[in-house]
């Protein structure tokens, strides 16, 4: 009686899991799909965007001091600039005291200069003096040795004012010379702007000491340069000059106009990216350097072509609808974008192909079908 029991007990759940299992087999997943259609379409590619100043610079400190002034704090607010503009200022008070005192001594110079020469004074008098000798010893009224001591005492006089006038000519000299030298000392003593830009960075802050070489900011241009990175697959056909739109995440849906400028001649190893640059047809002074975004490359544009769209491709398969019968059908495949793909064989226009993940479906699985356009 027993054994009876669990027979029929088996038997009945066997016939459960059998008729489960065709129940399963015979459910028909609803599924979107679309018509292969004529249309236009742009041979693109997509890449991710990152924005560089199309000129950076980092301002070095020339000097040993301590930081007196800054434009720009760290962590500060971009701030523009033109150039030569000085944005960092180092103390200079033993360099002030060195231009005054060469100053001091100019002004001193000039004072002794307009008192005027003794020696000059001298020679006046010595020159008078020896004329009227010269008129008496002629007559024989002095002697020629008192004449010679007199002619000596001019000559040695003439000697000695040419030498003052050389010693004023070197002093003025070596006054250019040093006043040159330390200007030069003190124009160190200024950071400046080499561009009309952004100070964007500031590393030092006033009080902090700087050595020679050390760099102490960082200057952008404004204007700018788009990097697109590319899959490697994706770079054929990419050549300069071609147009591009390019979105900022930080411009919202805005899409600006740009033309490649520059081909990286390298792929990343690690990565399999290849740069591609490009630069924006009307500069943007909003657009920070670093903000990130997503840029389309245009190849070329085809007026007629089969459509479809690009998230129905299963590699290099399709998945067709066939009375209510999936059916995977290989495809040649040309131009293509993010959104679409043109088929150059293996499909006609009219049929229907499967645009919501086709990898879950099967060869042959059943299905009901929901018709739905696609952005072309």
């Amino acid at each position: 009686m027993k054994n009876n029991f669990f027979s029929l007990l088996l038997l009945v759940v066997t016939v459960a899991v059998v008729a489960g299992y065709f129940i399963v087999r015979q459910a028909s997943p609803e599924v979107l799909v679309s018509h292969a259609e004529y249309g236009p379409i742009r041979d693109s590619v997509t890449g991710n965007v990152k924005v560089h100043a199309s000129a950076t610079y980092d301002l070095v400190a020339q000097a040993n001091a301590r930081v007196d002034w800054v434009a720009l704090l760290p962590l500060g607010q971009t701030l523009p600039v033109e150039y030569n503009q000085t944005l960092i200022r180092l103390v200079q008070d033993d360099l002030d005291r060195q231009m005054d005192r060469l100053l001091l001594d100019k002004k001193q110079f000039i004072q002794r200069k307009e008192v005027g020469s003794p020696s000059a004074i001298l020679l006046g008098i010595k020159e008078r003096e020896l004329s009227s000798i010269s008129e008496l010893a002629k007559s024989e009224k002095v002697s020629g040795y008192s004449f010679e001591l007199v002619e000596n005492e001019v000559q040695r006089l003439r000697n000695q004012v040419q030498l003052e006038k050389l010693g004023n000519i070197h002093f003025l000299e070596n006054f250019e010379m040093s006043l040159a030298t330390l200007n030069a000392e003190i124009n160190k003593r200024s950071v400046r702007s080499p561009i009309k830009g952004d100070f964007s960075s500031c590393f030092v802050a006033p009080g902090n000491q700087v050595f020679s070489g050390n760099v102490v900011g960082r200057v952008h241009s404004k204007e700018r340069i788009v990097e697109v990175s590319l899959n490697e697959e994706d770079f054929e056909g990419v050549e300069i000059g071609l147009v591009a739109g390019v979105s900022f995440f930080s411009q919202g849906n805005t899409v600006f106009d740009a033309n490649v400028s520059a081909l990286s001649a390298t792929v990343e190893s690690n990565s399999g990216m290849r740069k591609v640059y490009l630069s924006l047809v009307s500069q943007i002074d909003s657009i920070p350097v670093g903000s990130s975004g997503r840029a389309e490359i245009i190849k070329s544009e085809k007026n007629k072509a089969l459509l479809i769209p690009r998230k129905a491709l299963v590699g290099d398969f399709v998945v067709i609808e066939e009375k209510g019968i999936a059916k995977f059908r290989e495809v040649t495949i040309g131009a293509k974008n993010l959104l679409t793909v043109e088929v150059l064989d293996g499909l006609k226009e009219g049929e229907k192909v499967v645009v919501e993940t086709p990898h879950l479906l099967k060869d042959g699985d059943r299905m009901k079908s929901t018709l739905v356009g696609f952005r072309k």
